[in-house]
C-alpha cells in the first residue's frame, strides 16, 4: 500500500514573520522621530563645521607669524620679521600717525628686496663688507664707541627694541655698508656735465585743480602767487615753485621722460604718488655742469636702475602689498596692526627658510 505523501510547508513570507524585539520598536515610530533623527545629525554636521572653522582659523593664525611674507627666489622672509622690520619703518619716519599704511606696506618690502640685492650682487663690483665696518656702522646707529664697555648691554637693549635677532640686525646693517660704498662708486663714476632742465612746480591733490590752475596760468595768472597759495610742496611752495636745473637722472624715469620732452614755457600736468604736479619749462640745457649738491641723488638714481635691472632677475612673491598677485589680506592686517601699535613680535625663525 503506497504511503501518504506528506503535505509541504509553504514559508512565511518575510513580511508576515515576527519582527525581532529591536526591529519592532524601530520599526514601529512614526514619521515625528524620524524627522528628529535626521534634525539631529544635521545640527551635529552643521556644528562639526562650524568647529573644524574655528579649529582652522586659530591653527591658520597661531601659524601666522611664521607664515611668509616675502620670497625672494630661495630666501624667505617670515610676516614675524616683516612686521618688526614695518614698526622700524614707521618709527623712523614719523611714527603711526604720520606714516600711511598703504605707503608702509609697499615701501618696506622694496626696502627689504633692496637690501637682498645689495648683499647678492655687490661682489660683482669687488664690494664687500667687512666684519669690523659693520661693527663700526652698528656703533653708530647706537650712538656710541665700538670699544665702548656697554657696547654688548646697548646693543642687545636695540634688538630687543626692534625685535630682531642677532643675524638680521647684522644683515641689515651690511646691506647699509654695502650700499654707501655703491653710492661712492656710482658718484665717483659721474660724469661732470649733463643734459638738464630748469622748471618751476605746483603740486596739488587733484587732476581738476590741477587743471584749474593751469589754465589760470595760460590766462596769465601769476605763476608764483598760485604756487605760494596753492602749492602742497613745501620745498618749492615760498620759491614760486621754483625747482632749479635738474640733470638727467634724477627724476623717476617715467616722470623725467614728460618732463625732459617739454620745451620753453610748456605747460603741462603729470600726476605722481603724492598727487598732481603742475609744471611749466623755463630753460633747457643739452650740456650743463652739474653741480656739487646733485651728485648725490644722480647717484642714488644710478644705484636705483642697477637695483631695479637686478630684481627683474629674481623670482620675487610678495603676499603682504595690496595689489599684488599673492596678496594676503590677512597677513597685512596682522603686520599692520601690530606695527602701528608698537607692538614688537618674537621672532623664533629668522627670516631664511
Amino acid at each position: 500500500m503506497p504511503k501518504k505523501r506528506r503535505q509541504a510547508k509553504i514559508p512565511t513570507p518575510a513580511w508576515d514573520r515576527p519582527r525581532g524585539a529591536i526591529g519592532s520598536r524601530v520599526l514601529g515610530r512614526g514619521f515625528q522621530f524620524y524627522g528628529a533623527v535626521v534634525i539631529s545629525m544635521l545640527i551635529g554636521l552643521a556644528l562639526a563645521i562650524v568647529g573644524y572653522a574655528f579649529l582652522a582659523d586659530y591653527l591658520e593664525t597661531q601659524g601666522r607669524p611664521g607664515s611668509t611674507a616675502l620670497q625672494i627666489d630661495d630666501t624667505r622672509y617670515r610676516l614675524d620679521h616683516f612686521t618688526n622690520r614695518l614698526k622700524m619703518y614707521v618709527d623712523q619716519n614719523g611714527g603711526p600717525g604720520v606714516v600711511d599704511q598703504i605707503t608702509a606696506l609697499s615701501q618696506v618690502p622694496a626696502l627689504l628686496i633692496q637690501e637682498e640685492i645689495v648683499r647678492r650682487f655687490a661682489g660683482e663690483f669687488d664690494i664687500t663688507a667687512s666684519e669690523e665696518e659693520i661693527l663700526q656702522e652698528i656703533a653708530i646707529r647706537l650712538g656710541i664707541a665700538a670699544d665702548d664697555e656697554t657696547f654688548d648691554v646697548v646693543f642687545q637693549q636695540e634688538l630687543a627694541r626692534n625685535g630682531l635677532s642677532e643675524l638680521e640686525f647684522h644683515d641689515m646693517i651690511a646691506a647699509l655698508v654695502l650700499q654707501n660704498k655703491l653710492l661712492e662708486m656710482f658718484e665717483a663714476e659721474l660724469p661732470p656735465s649733463a643734459e638738464s632742465v630748469r622748471y618751476r612746480q605746483i603740486l596739488v591733490s587733484t587732476d581738476e585743480m590741477a587743471e584749474e590752475i593751469r589754465d589760470k596760468i595760460e590766462a596769465g595768472e601769476d605763476f608764483s602767487a598760485l604756487a605760494a597759495e596753492n602749492s602742497l610742496d613745501v620745498e618749492t611752495r615760498d620759491s614760486g615753485g621754483e625747482v632749479g636745473w635738474l640733470p638727467r637722472g634724477v627724476l623717476d624715469a617715467s616722470t623725467e621722460e614728460l618732463v625732459f620732452a617739454l620745451e620753453p614755457n610748456e605747460i603741462t600736468t603729470i600726476p605722481l604718488p603724492q598727487g598732481v604736479v603742475v609744471i611749466e619749462m623755463q630753460e633747457k640745457a643739452e650740456d650743463r655742469e652739474v653741480e656739487e649738491i646733485q651728485r648725490a641723488p644722480l647717484a642714488n638714481g644710478a644705484l636705483a636702475d642697477w637695483v631695479q635691472e637686478k630684481r627683474e632677475t629674481l623670482d620675487i612673491v610678495i603676499s603682504v602689498v595690496p595689489g599684488a598677485d599673492n596678496y594676503d589680506q590677512k597677513k597685512a592686517e596682522w603686520a599692520v596692526d601690530r606695527a602701528y601699535t608698537q607692538q614688537t613680535v618674537p621672532v623664533t625663525g629668522g627670516q631664511g627658510g
